[in-house]
């Protein structure tokens, strides 16, 4: 790792989500933990400082700080990234909207007035697209040249009218990229204040998802780097001195000045962190498979941890036709978060999400001025959260204000308060048990081997009806569950991800070929953190090809085991080749040759951060009963409240019941069962 003050011993974890900011410090010299929670601010900076107040560290008393942010993705989903250009392949600069063709399912199908989101709200207009007279063919040779004045002439008009970063994505760049390096040279001389993004951000085949990558990367660039130069200038103007990491999508950390060239990487930083913490708990507990469920204040984010293995992807469908290609975390997300506002959808039924409350004003028992019913008001009303117990006391809920608000809404379908929140609670269950079912059952896995694990303040307050609804055996509640995300980020690796597409049969005559691009890239790599002041201790490479059949146009990914691509290995990694394909599709192939489109290289350091269990707190666990309106019933019965802090190791609760924590809530139906095991993990099963 680079250099670190002496005096500094904290490690923190701080992720900011839509409704709060979450922290997790770890003093490496007594193992002491603080964790904290915050609500989100508009100018981030601010939300990292207020979250280290809140666990009383210093920066100056910091050695690393690990921070997931949603800058980036604020600016996309809200539309408020820079005014951005781009310069694609003369004929070609309607990529963006032309895409695959497809269209999203749902009650709008067959509508003749539907446009994709992008054509309705443009990341990119297209009068500010131009097409350049250039041409690479497939092969890499320079079938027309750059044509250098009409790029000059396009950054002047870029200037005039106040353009504030450019993509520039040429066809067939991913084989030589010395066209739109020289692009990108001529814009900065133009347009030097201007924010300028190419394909070497991650140069690989598929023109459009490549194209949308680019421009995606410039439209949140100026934020992005911004956000990230105002945190490092707040955090040294308070002596800071360690190590500020940024987690990015392949599921481990960058440093900050490598992260601040593809902001395109850190969209989902949050969530990914979530996997992370998953994936270490799968590894430490045993229970290796694992379907987890980060419920936070705008959505939930979902995975499928198989084997304990990181789930990995290269596509990530932001939104229909918005398609990237990067290294990422295979997380998906469904609009019903706790701060998701109740209402009607396009048929008029209810729903719950997509549209949130946020953290200003939030919902409507925050007090701060919300008015809309949410998930929070409904359960609430419910009983399942405790006005008196939520955030560990810091806000004091408002029952009434939150019954009126679903009192409002459900007069439109002749709802009673608390019918609808009772209606409000089962369709977000709903809504994520399929979410969890697109990423399991849809690919082939069988859920019955696996266990749900709940994160994000939110997630164990559902889970146990999600699991029911699912038909899983058993839920695990890890600790500090409201935290855990956080938690993640501080556990996580570096990871630095390259590819580069090539285009070749992957036979034992290209075995020498293949293995030299690897080889490069490793160096490249050991290069590139060497100069950024990464101790490269420990430093290893995992490799990966994306490869498909002779005249199929779409790879899919493979994970190669450690060593040289030797020729002998050759016949092995197309025999797994085989085996995947019949593992996903139900059919192969083993008679037409295998092409392998793009080589993928992932610098891994280990980041040795492991963060000890804590010890039961003294006193009774019991708090009393309180009124319940148990989940699935439609009943309400007084139930036992517990203290999450004060159960040790072997001691169960009975279902229904409440189990309540600083940052979390965890309803335990009837019939149900939590135990606390060895790890202080809450297993929720069925009685015996």
């Amino acid at each position: 790792m680079t250099e670190q003050r002496g005096s500094a011993g904290w490690l923190v974890g701080i992720d900011v989500g839509g409704t709060f900011t979450d922290i997790i410090g770890l003093d490496r010299a007594t193992g002491e933990i603080r964790d904290g929670k915050v609500l989100s601010t508009k100018e981030q900076e601010h939300g990292v400082l207020e979250a280290l107040a809140a666990i009383g560290v210093e920066p100056a008393e910091v050695a690393e700080i690990v921070h997931g942010h949603t800058v980036g993705i604020n600016a996309l989903l809200s539309r408020a990234g820079a005014k951005t250009a781009l310069l694609a392949t003369r004929g070609h600069r309607d990529l963006l909207d032309i895409g695959r063709m497809h269209r999203e399912f749902g009650d709008r199908f067959y509508d003749p007035t539907w446009l994709r989101p992008h054509q309705e709200r443009p990341i990119v207009h297209r009068r500010d697209r131009i097409g350049i007279p250039e041409r690479i063919g497939y092969d890499g040779t320079e079938l027309l040249a750059l044509d250098e004045d009409a790029v000059r002439a396009a950054g002047r008009d870029f200037a005039a009218q106040g353009v504030e970063a450019v993509a520039v994505c040429f066809m067939n760049s991913y084989r030589e990229r010395g066209h739109e390096r020289r692009a990108a040279e001529i814009l900065a001389e133009e347009i030097p204040h201007a924010y300028v993004q190419t394909s070497d951000l991650y140069p690989v085949t598929k023109e459009h998802e490549r194209t949308t990558t680019v421009a995606l990367d410039a439209y949140v660039g100026p934020a992005v780097v911004g956000y990230l130069r105002r945190l490092t200038v707040a955090l040294e103007e308070r002596r800071f001195g360690g190590t500020l990491w940024i987690m990015t999508t392949n599921g481990g950390v960058a440093t900050v000045q490598d992260a601040g060239k593809a902001p395109v990487f850190q969209l989902v930083s949050g969530p990914v962190g979530g996997v992370t913490g998953s994936l270490q708990l799968a590894r430490e507990s045993g229970k290796r498979n694992l379907l987890t469920m980060d419920v936070g204040g705008t959505s939930t984010d979902v995975a499928a941890i198989v084997d304990a293995q990181t789930p990995l992807t290269d596509l990530w469908t932001l939104e229909t036709g918005l398609t990237l290609t990067l290294p990422l975390v295979d997380v998906e997300s469904v609009g019903s978060g706790a701060g998701s506002i109740i209402g009607p959808n396009a048929l008029g039924q209810v729903a719950v999400g997509p549209k949130s409350a946020g953290s200003n004003p939030g919902p409507a028992c925050y007090g701060r001025g919300g008015t809309e019913a949410t998930l929070t008001d409904a359960c609430l009303l419910l009983g399942v959260l405790q006005p008196d117990l939520f955030a560990n006391g810091r806000i004091s809920l408002d029952v009434e204000a939150a019954r009126a608000a679903l009192a409002r809404t459900g007069e439109q379908w002749g709802l009673s308060a608390l019918e609808l929140a009772e209606a409000a609670y089962q369709i977000a269950c709903e809504d994520i048990a399929a979410k969890i079912r697109t990423i399991s059952v849809y690919r082939g896995l069988d859920v019955r081997e696996f266990a749900l694990l709940p994160f994000g303040s939110a997630g164990p307050m559902l889970a146990d009806r999600v699991a029911r609804i699912l038909g899983l055996h058993t839920v695990v509640v890890p600790s500090t569950p409201g935290q855990f995300s956080a938690l993640g980020l501080l556990q996580s690796d570096l990871r630095i991800t390259r590819a580069q597409s090539l285009m070749v049969p992957l036979t034992v005559d290209n075995a020498e070929t293949v293995e030299a691009e690897f080889a490069a890239m490793e160096q490249s790599l050991t290069e590139e953190l060497a100069a950024q002041g990464v101790e490269l201790d420990g430093l290893a490479f995992d490799r990966a090809i994306f490869a498909m059949y002779r005249g199929q146009t779409w790879d899919n990914r493979l994970p190669l085991a450690p060593g040289p691509l030797t020729e002998d290995r050759v016949p092995g990694v197309v025999a797994d080749f085989h085996a995947f394909y019949q593992d996903s599709y139900g059919f192969s192939a083993a008679e037409i040759p295998v092409v392998v489109s793009t080589l993928e290289v992932t610098a891994v350091i280990p980041r040795p951060n492991k963060v000890p269990s804590t010890a039961a707190e003294q006193g009774e666990s019991l708090l009393g009963e309180r009124d319940l309106r148990v989940p699935g019933s439609g009943e309400t019965t007084s139930v036992p409240v517990h203290v999450r802090e004060r159960l040790a190791a072997g001691e169960v609760v009975n279902g229904p019941a409440i189990v309540s924590e600083k940052f979390a809530t965890t309803v335990v139906l009837p019939g149900r069962r939590a135990r606390v095991d060895a790890d202080r993990l809450l297993i929720i099963e069925n009685q015996d």
